[in-house]
């Protein structure tokens, strides 16, 4: 299994270049630092004093885009950097493989982001014990879980662009183009797609299911949709697909098949970054 020594030879690497350090400092400022501000910006006497529900309702929109920054940023170099340092000869001398090498910088990349985003939650678990009241251990476990998602997806992504090119700026390039078409800017899509058939914006409600799709077809979204099934935050509404359906909910649409399409975000990118290193020429 050289994929394992190539994950390992990663890990290690961001360990002896304090990376690692670096991102568990930033984690335990997102998840214990900004999940205490509600209580310190708390003035006795003055309304009921926020618990346990405030502090997480605070932190996950910081939380969640942290996660996937750093995800993005620790993964958009894991190949390109060795094709451009030149190291990448060795790292493909026998046994390893490009499959290898592709396998083992995800998997590595990834526990580089896993292991400070569960440092930040242990020490945020401490604080927010400290602060509030009614800490409840499944919802907490569960957003947990849901950072741990979100890193594995973005790492994919960025691993998987970093396999596709031959230049650092193209992989910035290309990272920041998925990140800002396929995050940020996807919710545009379903809605010129509408106006174009329709010649009107849609509404909130009696939508076709194609529209919910075509959302759900972004990398935000389905995400959005399993975090209701890992964790209860207060003050995060969504609105039921059933609420915004001109008809009933197609399979597709049901809360599992995000499930599906957030396998699609590692597999595909994956299978297309390693489609083209397998062809590349090693200079």
């Amino acid at each position: 299994m050289s994929w394992v020594h190539v994950a390992r030879k990663d890990f290690a690497d961001a360990l002896r270049s304090k990376l690692l350090w670096v991102l568990s400092a930033l984690m335990i400022l997102v998840v214990a630092g900004i999940s205490a501000i509600p209580q310190l910006l708390y003035i006795p006497g003055q309304g009921p004093a926020p618990g346990f529900d405030d502090g997480m309702s605070f932190m996950f929109t910081w939380m969640t885009m942290m996660v996937s920054i750093i995800g993005l940023v620790v993964g958009y170099r894991a190949i390109v950097g060795e094709r451009e340092s030149g190291s990448i000869r060795f790292l493909l001398g026998l046994p390893n493989s490009r499959r290898d090498v592709v396998v083992g910088k995800v998997l590595g990349r990834a526990t580089v982001v896993a292991v400070p985003t569960v440092i930040g939650f242990l020490v945020g678990a401490v604080v927010i014990l400290a602060l509030y009241d009614g800490f409840a251990v499944t919802d907490y476990i569960g957003l947990l879980v849901f950072a741990l998602v979100i890193g594995l997806v973005y790492v994919s992504v960025a691993v998987a662009v970093s396999a596709s090119v031959n230049t650092r700026a193209k992989a910035v390039g290309g990272v920041l183009g998925i990140y800002l078409i396929f995050d940020l800017l996807w919710w545009t899509v379903p809605m010129a797609i509408y106006w174009l058939l329709e010649r009107e914006l849609p509404g909130s409600t009696d939508l076709p299911a194609w529209y919910v799709l075509v959302e759900r077809l972004g990398i935000w979204e389905p995400l959005g949709i399993l975090s209701g099934t890992l964790v209860d935050i207060a003050g995060v509404e969504t609105v039921s697909t059933a609420d915004r359906l001109a008809g009933d909910v197609p399979f597709f649409l049901e809360t599992w098949f995000a499930w599906v399409i957030v396998i699609a975000w590692v597999a595909i990118p994956l299978g297309i970054g390693y489609y083209r290193f397998n062809r590349a020429v090693m200079s």
